[in-house]
C-alpha cells in the first residue's frame, strides 16, 4: 500500500513541477496517461497472473513450479515490451492526435509519449518482477524499488524541467526523461533485490528454461483473460479521456488535478489488491478455503475504514490541495466541487478493487473481464458522451458518468465475489 501511495505522490509532484509552466503542459501530459496505460495494462495483467501462479505454488511449497511460470511470463514480457515500445514510439504522432484534440497541446503530448514508449521495456519488466515478489510476500523489496524510482524521477525532473545546476530547460521533455530514468532505475533495483534477497524465486535460466504445454495453456487462460479485461478497461477510460479532450485546456487541467485524488484512492485499493491476491492464492494452493474467505472479509473491513478516512481528508483539505496547483479562485472553487464526487467514488473504487482481486485469487478470471467490459467499455463512455456532448453538462457530465459506472461495477463485483467465496467454501465441505 505504501508502495502504491509513493507512486501517486511522485505523479502528484510531477504535475506540480510541470504546472509552473502553465495549464497547457499539465493538460498535454495528462492526455498521454490513457494510451500509456492501455499498453501497460498488458503487463499489469502479466503481473497479476505471475502473482497468482507464484502464490499458489508457494502454498504448495513448489519452488520449481513457481519459477517455471515466473520465467515464462518474464520472457514474454521482455519480447512484447520491446516490440510494443518501438511500435508506439514510431506511431506517437497518430496516437496522440486521436487522444488529444487540443491543437495547442498535442505537440507536447507527442514528445512526452514517444520518450516514455522508448523506455517501455524497463517499466514492463519492473512490473512483472515486483508482482512476482509480492506473490511470495516480499513486499519490502518492491517498496525499495518504488522509492528508488520516485527519487530518480523527481531529481531528474528538478534538473531538466526548469533547468537547474547548468542543465537545459526542457519543460515537458524534461518531465518525460525524468519518468523514463525513474523506470530504468526501478528495473535495475528490482533485478538486484530479487537476485540477492529471494530464496524462492531466481532469475537463473530465464532465457534458457522451457515451458511445457500445460504451463503455456495456463498462462494463456489466466493472463489472457486479465489482459482482455485490462485492455477493455483502459480503452473505456481512453474513450472518456477523448471526450474530456474536447473541453478547454483550463477545464481539463482542473479535472486532471482532481483525478489525482482518485489515484490516491486507487493506490490504497491496489495495495489491498496485492494482499488479497497473494493471501487467497496461497490459501487456495494449500486448500485452506475458509481462511481465504476470512482474508477477503478482513480486507473489505480495512478498505471501508480507509475509504471513509480518505473521503474526510479530501473534503477537509480540498482548498489547500487545489491551491497548490492553481492561483485563481475560480479554478480552486471548481476543484473543491469535484472533490465531493471523488469522495463518494473513493469507497466504491476501493471495495470494488478488493472484490475483483478476491475473484482472481480464487481462480475466477472471466467474471472480472465481463464486468469491466460492461461498466467501463460500454456504460461509462456512453453516459459520458450523452451527458457531455448531447446534454452539454461539461466536466460534470464526466463525473456523473463515472459515479454511475463505478456504482454498477461495485455492485456486480460484490455479487460475483460473494458467489465465488461460496463456491470456495463448498470445496472445503466436499
Amino acid at each position: 500500500m505504501i508502495e502504491s501511495i509513493i507512486s501517486v505522490i511522485v505523479t502528484s509532484i510531477d504535475i506540480r513541477m510541470i504546472s509552473v509552466l502553465g495549464k497547457g503542459p499539465v493538460s498535454a501530459v495528462s492526455f498521454t496517461s490513457q494510451p500509456k496505460l492501455i499498453i501497460l495494462s498488458i503487463f499489469y495483467a502479466m503481473g497479476t497472473a505471475v502473482s497468482v501462479f507464484v502464490a499458489q505454488a508457494m502454498g504448495r511449497n513448489d519452488k520449481e513450479e513457481a519459477n517455471t511460470y515466473f520465467h515464462a511470463i518474464l520472457r514474454i514480457t521482455v519480447l512484447l515490451s520491446l516490440a510494443l515500445g518501438i511500435l508506439a514510439a514510431v506511431l506517437a504522432g497518430p496516437i496522440m492526435s486521436v487522444c488529444n484534440r487540443q491543437p495547442d497541446t498535442v505537440g507536447m503530448s507527442i514528445s512526452f509519449f514517444r520518450i516514455i514508449m522508448i523506455f517501455l521495456v524497463f517499466n514492463a519488466v519492473s512490473i512483472v518482477l515486483n508482482a512476482a515478489l509480492r506473490g511470495v510476500g516480499k513486499t519490502g523489496l518492491t517498496l525499495v524499488s518504488s522509492i528508488s524510482m520516485g527519487a530518480v524521477d523527481i531529481f531528474v525532473n528538478y534538473l531538466l524541467i526548469e533547468g537547474h545546476w547548468g542543465f537545459p530547460k526542457l519543460g515537458v521533455v524534461g518531465d518525460a526523461l525524468g519518468t523514463a530514468c525513474g523506470m530504468a532505475a526501478s528495473c535495475v533495483i528490482s533485478i538486484i533485490l530479487l537476485s540477492r534477497h529471494s530464496d524462492f524465486l531466481t532469475l537463473k535460466g530465464v532465457f534458457t528454461s522451457k515451458s511445457n504445454a500445460e504451463v503455456t495453456k495456463n498462462i494463456r487462460v489466466k493472463a489472457g483473460n486479465t489482459v482482455v479485461e485490462n485492455l477493455f478497461t483502459r480503452i473505456g477510460f481512453l474513450l472518456s479521456s477523448i471526450i474530456v479532450s474536447g473541453l478547454s485546456s483550463d477545464l481539463t487541467a482542473i479535472y486532471s488535478v482532481a483525478m489525482i485524488l482518485l489515484n490516491y484512492s486507487f493506490s490504497f485499493g491496489d495495495g489491498l489488491q496485492a494482499a488479497v491476491i497473494a493471501l487467497t492464492g496461497q490459501c487456495m494452493g494449500a486448500r485452506q478455503y475458509r481462511e481465504a474467505k476470512d482474508y477477503v472479509r478482513l480486507n473489505r473491513i480495512v478498505g471501508t475504514v480507509i475509504s471513509l478516512v480518505l473521503s474526510a481528508v479530501y473534503i477537509l483539505g480540498a482548498r489547500a490541495f487545489f491551491s497548490r496547483f492553481f492561483q485563481d479562485e475560480e479554478s480552486i472553487a471548481a476543484g473543491i466541487s469535484y472533490t465531493y464526487i471523488a469522495a463518494v467514488l473513493t469507497f466504491l473504487q476501493i471495495i470494488r478493487i478488493i472484490n475483483i482481486a478476491a475473484m482472481r485469487g480464487m481462480g475466477d478470471v472471466k467474471s472480472p473481464r465481463t464486468i469491466a467490459t460492461l461498466c467501463v467499455l460500454i456504460i461509462n463512455p456512453a453516459l459520458s458522451f450523452l451527458l457531455t456532448s448531447v446534454l452539454s453538462w461539461g466536466v460534470w457530465g464526466i463525473w456523473v458518468a463515472s459515479l454511475i459506472s463505478q456504482l454498477c461495477w461495485f455492485l456486480m463485483s460484490f455479487i460475483k465475489s460473494h458467489q465465488c467465496m461460496q463456491r470456495t467454501l463448498n470445496l472445503e465441505l466436499t
